[in-house]
């Protein structure tokens, strides 16, 4: 590549957040032409639009309407030439599996980006372009998209709100449950999601706090909703950086004794991708979990670690199939075959079976006619703040009442 030649970088992602520290860095790079994106059809209408070519681009993987995945092959078969990085917070041999996909389908893909991103990252993806770095990093310029000392100050701040995101029951399309999500409110860049700060917050000792943090608010919103007559449940996410205590199942009990809800309506999502960390004491940890009445969902199952023997040995009420097995299942007969082989499986070892992701009527359809119990996604509804909820709720419910 021309080393005179101004670098033009197209970046996709659907975090409006991430589109612009990511732009920031690059600028901080000396890179001036960063165009983005925010999904898939956003990014193939930009990369039609241009008369110069985009020589890098940037692509996020997990994106509602068309997802990364998709890009590419559209991208592939337009014979695009540019360089390719992929950028996800995805499990990595799935990311590792992408990138597999993409180089079979003829593309140029250099190298992965994990989140949350780092300038040295970036730096190195400059680096391979064999492209002068405008800007003299050091080591510490090289550091995540926030530090630890921003991240405490937020909590101490109380900056941490709860969204909510609904789920449905496949057979009666009522609300059964809401997933309680975590997003910093940030006084400059507004509602920020975990990918960007959370894997700070585990490497510097917070997670433990944080989560319970987390917990108390979803329980105390819940025992709102319940004193105002909703029958609802709550899911929280468990990170395994948590599973290093071992009195960790009366700390959860605690903070949900304090309210008046039955503990039985409380979820604890477990990211199955992480369970070989400590096997034994994770289960020791998540059985005694179970044993005070929580709930114990395995999340985006099926991208991680030992997927059977999982199911074997974890004492799991729910099993949440991951949206990449969902996602355009209608029309991909290997997809349809993974997810329907999956709801069976969860069906088979009696539990509650949730799929995730499901962004168009087609699949919705789909999947309650395969069998699952519950439906989650941008379909129903994004995630959001709980007044907003609570009037979606209402809507929500005289449309279906009336649709019957």
């Amino acid at each position: 590549m021309d080393k005179k030649k101004n670098i033009r970088v197209l970046v996709l992602d659907d975090d409006k957040f991430m589109l612009e520290f990511v732009t920031h860095l690059f600028r901080e790079l000396g890179v001036s032409e960063v165009l983005v994106a925010e999904d898939g059809k956003a990014g193939l209408f930009v990369l039609s639009a241009q008369i110069d070519d985009v020589d890098l681009l940037i692509c996020d993987i997990e994106m509602p309407g068309m997802d990364g995945i998709e890009f590419l092959r559209n991208i592939a078969d337009q014979k695009y030439n540019g360089k390719i990085v992929l950028f996800s917070g995805v499990d990595a041999d799935l990311l590792k599996a992408i990138e597999r996909l993409a180089v079979v389908r003829g593309l140029n893909v250099i190298g992965t980006l994990a989140k949350p991103v780092m300038i040295g990252s970036l730096a190195a993806i400059l680096e391979k372009l064999s492209l002068p770095i405008h800007k003299t990093v050091d080591s510490s310029a090289i550091r995540q998209i926030f530090d630890v000392e921003e991240i405490q100050q937020a909590l101490i701040a109380d900056q941490i709100t709860i969204f909510f995101q609904p789920k449905i029951s496949a057979a009666s399309r009522r609300v059964t449950s809401v997933e309680c999500l975590a997003r910093w409110h940030h006084t400059r860049y507004g509602y920020v999601s975990p990918d960007n700060f959370i894997s700070i917050i585990e490497q510097n000792g917070l997670i433990n706090d944080f989560t319970r943090n987390i917990l108390k608010k979803s329980v105390q919103q819940l025992d709102l909703w319940l004193q105002q007559g909703l029958d609802l449940k709550i899911s929280v996410n468990v990170s395994m950086e948590n599973l290093d205590r071992l009195n960790l199942p009366e700390i959860y009990q605690e903070a949900v004794q304090n309210s008046n809800v039955p503990i039985d309506r409380v979820i604890l999502e477990i990211t199955e991708g992480n369970l070989g960390k400590d096997f034994a004491q994770s289960l020791d940890i998540l059985t005694r979990i179970r044993l005070k009445g929580f709930g114990l969902s395995i999340d985006d199952f099926g991208t991680g670690y030992a997927s059977m023997e999982t199911l074997k040995y974890m004492p799991c009420t729910e099993l949440k199939i991951d949206r990449i097995f969902a996602h355009n299942a209608t029309e991909d007969l290997a997809t349809r075959v993974i997810l329907e082989s999956s709801i069976k499986l969860g069906k088979a070892f009696g539990l509650n079976v949730v799929v995730e992701g499901i962004e168009t009527q087609a699949d919705c359809e789909l999947v309650a006619e395969l069998g699952c119990d519950e439906i989650q996604g941008y379909f129903i509804a994004k995630p959001m703040l709980a007044n907003e909820f609570t009037r979606w709720l209402s809507d929500y419910e005289k449309n279906r009442l009336s649709a019957y």
